[in-house]
């Protein structure tokens, strides 16, 4: 593993320059955090009692559950992102750990994760963590940054990127220029479905989510039976 797969798994990359506001202030953040609640709303049971929410950022998805009348967690492990979150929405429960540190008692009806996976090293771990955490019949939701090609990763959407490749599913980006210089990890959509399925989800929908200004993204939609 090289320097760029630790920058990406490491949360205080968002706690430096244009990061540490983005995640509230910048108003493309603002209309893709709508853009994804468009897109994943309609798979969110009216039943939801009880929502979790991974990499919570400024924790906007709380306003949303509650007014589907459900308990909602988050969990942020930018510590500046934690704050922009606590100071925002401080009726809400928003723990400032990794979930890889987050243990609990409860369980959920569904657990969303938005740009998280981009973040985490080891998926089906964290797969097999949220499905422990799901009820019977809970959804599990994630949205994903989109896997290039060689020809595509360098340079796409007018930006310049430096690239890592882990292996064949596999390869961590970072912008050079015209973007927040932030690390993610991007997959092919086939290895998610993959590791959820080997982890005992059901694929219930794997479709493109627009995303202003970058590469549509990859919404998945399982189901613990």
């Amino acid at each position: 593993m090289g320097k760029l797969i630790d920058l990406a798994t490491d949360p205080e990359q968002y706690s430096s320059g244009r990061a540490v506001t983005w995640v509230n202030d910048d108003v493309r953040q603002k209309k893709q955090q709508e853009n994804f609640w468009n897109a994943i709303s309609p798979y969110i049971k009216a039943a939801c009692q009880s929502a979790l929410d991974i990499g919570c950022g400024s924790g906007w998805s709380a306003e949303k559950f509650s007014k589907l009348g459900s308990k909602w967690e988050g969990l942020e492990p930018s510590s500046s992102h934690f704050e922009i979150a606590h100071k925002v929405h401080p009726k809400f429960n928003i723990l400032n750990i990794t979930f890889e540190e987050y243990n609990t008692y409860s369980h959920f009806d569904c657990v969303i994760a938005l740009m998280v996976f981009s973040h985490i090293k080891d998926v089906r771990k964290s797969f097999e963590k949220i499905f422990s955490l799901l009820n019977k019949g809970g959804t599990f939701i994630i949205i994903c940054s989109t896997y290039h090609d060689e020809a595509n990763r360098v340079e796409r959407n007018g930006r310049k990127y430096e690239v890592e490749v882990i292996d064949d599913n596999q390869y961590v980006d970072k912008a050079i220029v015209g973007a927040y210089g932030i690390a993610d990890i991007n997959r092919k959509s086939e290895y998610y479905i993959n590791e959820a399925v080997s982890s005992g989800y059901s694929l219930v929908k794997h479709l493109k989510v627009e995303d202003i200004g970058y590469s549509p993204k990859d919404l998945f939609i399982f189901s613990k039976s």
